[in-house]
């Protein structure tokens, strides 16, 4: 941690200016990724063309080095600089709720900056934002970007235990974020969504929690307005009661977190192997299992 501490006072301009250099080395040097970056950007964006495609991947590298780099600037910021550089828009249709005493659960994909939010919105709204989080195989690290994640007030609840601190704060006004757009492991309960372009994998949790606490849930989308200047802007996605058993919210999320990649392309985690199976390999998986 003193190494983040002290880089942290460097200035954001130097640090997108070695990200900038950076991300040139991973883009043409050692092309980190690239393979998996044009085939899920193709496969999302048919339409594009290849000069097109290119022009976003080389935006994305730029974008996702800034990320982490940005990640270790914000272990120095108040409040005043999350006010400055992720204002909030729409708050009031979630305070609607927490200053009743209500809880809520909001959804976020892996688009723009995701980890400036989680750290603000709770220091800008007054409320505890807790965040289901899986634990990184590296203790050390894993130590580090919790510390780096919870420096301002946030609270970390590892997946495997997260319904059961969920409940056991069931009306205890504060927000719940989750990342709902990640990858579930073969064999996990899972919703298949039509989701840039193709079929999807999602994680049934943010469903099956709001249909149990009974929480409003809304969708948090980060728009980057310049480097180290975003906007998070708050929807309401539904509210309870809930029908058991349906899949309504996680389809809604998963819609409205496609308008937002559609918008912006080169801000959504490309690198990441989002596609690595489809229904029909899970399929063959169980029926070898």
């Amino acid at each position: 941690m003193f190494l983040v501490k002290a880089l942290c006072f460097i200035p954001l301009s130097v640090f997108h200016a070695i990200g900038k250099f950076v991300a040139f080395l991973l883009y043409h040097v050692f092309r980190y990724r690239r393979d998996v970056v044009r085939q899920n950007m193709t496969a999302a964006f048919p339409k594009m063309s290849l000069q097109e495609i290119r022009k976003e991947e080389r935006k994305f590298y730029i974008n996702f080095v800034d990320v982490f780099l940005e990640l270790m600037k914000a272990y120095q910021f108040k409040k005043e600089d999350w006010v400055k550089r992720v204002p909030l828009k729409g708050a009031d249709l979630m305070l609607k709720y927490l200053d009743k005493g209500q809880p809520v659960i909001l959804l976020s994909g892996h688009s723009a900056n995701w980890e400036w939010p989680a750290f603000s919105i709770g220091r800008q709204m007054g409320y505890t934002m807790e965040f289901l989080y899986k634990p990184i195989k590296n203790a050390r690290f894993d130590k580090i970007m919790l510390r780096l994640r919870t420096k301002h007030g946030g609270v970390a609840i590892p997946k495997d235990s997260a319904l059961r601190q969920i409940i056991k704060k069931k009306n205890e006004a504060r927000i719940i974020g989750i990342l709902a757009d990640q990858l579930p492991s073969i064999g996990a309960d899972k919703y298949w969504i039509n989701f840039l372009n193709q079929e999807t994998a999602f994680y049934t949790g943010p469903q099956k929690i709001a249909e149990l606490v009974n929480y409003p849930v809304f969708y948090s989308e980060t728009t980057r307005l310049a480097r180290g200047y975003y906007q998070t802007e708050f929807k309401e996605v539904m509210k309870p009661p809930y029908q058991k058993g349906g899949q309504e919210i996680v389809q809604k999320f998963a819609d409205l977190l496609s308008d937002t990649v559609a918008r912006n392309p080169s801000d959504y985690l490309w690198s990441h192997k989002r596609w690595k199976y489809d229904r029909k390999q899970e399929q063959q998986v169980k029926g070898i299992a």
